[in-house]
């Protein structure tokens, strides 16, 4: 909020935004009466943290009390949660003010199509699309989107924003609908949007953390970034083979953050990771199939992906870090997504990483957002963010 102006007129404001950008199709609900009266009873309070009266959007797969929440389904228009999702909990009670829901994906059969905020004609990604779309307009600055296998960080890629999965297990899932746990889904994770670093960071610092529902949200404190130094870490790099290579234009975009990261002292190792590009991609998609399978090929799968993660774990030995693409190519033409668009981003999902997707320049021959991924190991949250933070600053500079 700008100083001297009140948090009625802020909302206000957010609100006008939203209007501004709506033939994106990236708002599938609201309730404006509800956000200025949350302003109104926040105007004379006592300030609650650096986010005490931040307008937030919220992806339509968790739970917001007072705005429906559908999940998957299309016939479930007039599910009204009668809980917050911790994450949406914890940002309230820090200060912060929901003022929409997203839509999650770039179609949907009710609420139509999601565009992309520089081409409409091309697609925002899935299934965080909404959130990326209105930060990638300008329209909001922070959100909080849901990654299983790429759905925050794709669609940030693509619309030029910050896109953060966490560690599996570091953001209590209580609330997302639909439900997911380390059972059913060992992939699936809240997790903030924003358009720069320092607000991503921020916001998982205050929805990070047991919330004695979700089992698997383990009490492992989210590390210092500032502790971290970028000059003595070391950098794998994820790269394709040959079939699995990223555009020409994505490639120098990691490139140069490669080239920054030296810079500043940090030791790029060569052929410390193997791609494993296809064998992750077979996993998900055999996860994804899984209810029609039998039980020895389902027993199959799950072995495959232990297997999958132990080598991954072992590959990154003596890497600090992980730099690669986050995509293939800038945003494509409207058209249903498959899973090769995932291609990047699925080994993180499949060990638990957490990993980002940043903003790394313009595509030279369309102009449209070029974006690099950091992962690191689990519970390194805060190396990905202190490494995107000080990137997005060098870039910058």
């Amino acid at each position: 909020m700008l100083r001297g102006v009140s948090l009625v007129s802020s909302v206000q404001a957010a609100l006008d935004s939203l209007d501004r950008v709506a033939p994106l199709g990236a708002v599938v609900a609201r309730d404006d009466a509800a956000s200025l009266r949350a302003a109104q009873d926040l105007e004379g309070a006592p300030r609650r943290s650096v986010l005490h009266g931040r307008t937030i959007t919220v992806k339509d797969w968790i739970d917001v009390v007072g705005l429906p929440c559908e999940g998957l389904s299309s016939t479930r228009q007039d599910r009204m949660p009668v809980h917050d999702a911790s994450a949406v909990r914890r940002l309230r009670e820090a200060g912060a003010i929901v003022i929409a829901k997203t839509q999650p994906g770039g179609s949907h059969p009710i609420h139509g199509d999601c565009r992309h905020p520089y081409d409409p004609a091309r697609t925002p990604g899935a299934s965080s699309s909404g959130e990326a779309a209105l930060l990638g307009a300008g329209a909001t600055t922070l959100g909080l989107g849901s990654d299983s296998g790429g759905s925050i960080r794709l669609p940030a890629a693509w619309c030029g924003v910050v896109g953060m999965k966490p560690s599996f297990g570091l953001v209590p899932t209580t609330g997302h609908f639909p439900r997911v746990g380390g059972r059913s889904d060992g992939r699936t994770v809240i997790g903030p949007m924003a358009t720069s670093v320092a607000d991503a960071a921020l916001a998982l610092a205050v929805i990070a953390g047991p919330d004695g529902f979700d089992p698997d949200c383990v009490p492992v404190s989210l590390g210092d970034r500032r502790a971290v130094h970028v000059g003595e870490l070391r950098v794998g790099v994820l790269d394709g083979a040959d079939a699995e290579r990223a555009a020409p234009s994505t490639r120098a975009a990691v490139g140069r953050a490669l080239a920054l990261l030296e810079g500043s002292g940090a030791r790029v190792v060569e052929g410390a990771l193997p791609a494993h590009l296809d064998e992750s991609l077979d996993i998900t998609q055999r996860y994804w199939g899984r209810a029609a399978r039998t039980g020895a090929d389902a027993d199959r799968q799950l072995l495959d992906w232990d297997r999958f993660s132990q080598r991954m774990t072992r590959a990154t030995a003596d890497v600090d870090l992980v730099v690669g693409a986050a995509v293939f190519d800038v945003a494509p033409l409207a058209r249903p997504l498959v899973g090769e668009d995932y291609l990047f981003t699925l080994p993180w999902s499949l060990t638990g990483w957490p990993a980002i997707s940043l903003p790394m320049g313009a595509d030279p021959s369309t102009g449209l957002p070029l974006a690099v991924q950091i992962a690191a190991p689990r519970f390194h949250d805060h190396v990905v963010l202190a490494v995107a933070a000080w990137l997005e600053a060098a870039a910058e500079g």
